[in-house]
């Protein structure tokens, strides 16, 4: 059950908005969040605010399982993400 609400989640708007690197609003970041409650699918989140060298950005781990987990860097705006991919 919990593979079909993720998978359904990741074929949706929001989703593919972040996978091809487009930019989010705070709103439509808020909304995924609530879909994520929603469903009760487990996840962290970080924000960094924006500097006159970095944007503001999201990064929001979504945990699949005990061992997997998915993590998506949200750039609230224009430039490079603050955050760097975990090893």
């Amino acid at each position: 059950m919990f593979d079909a609400q993720l998978a359904g989640l990741l074929s949706g708007t929001l989703f593919r908005k972040i996978f091809n690197n487009e930019q989010l609003s705070l709103f439509e970041y808020n909304s995924l969040v609530g879909l994520l409650i929603n469903n009760n699918i487990p996840f962290d989140m970080a924000f960094v605010s924006g500097t006159r060298k970095n944007p503001a950005s999201l990064q929001l781990t979504i945990h699949v399982n005990p061992t997997a987990t998915m993590v998506l860097v949200i750039s609230l705006e224009p430039g490079s993400s603050v955050f760097s991919p975990s090893p």
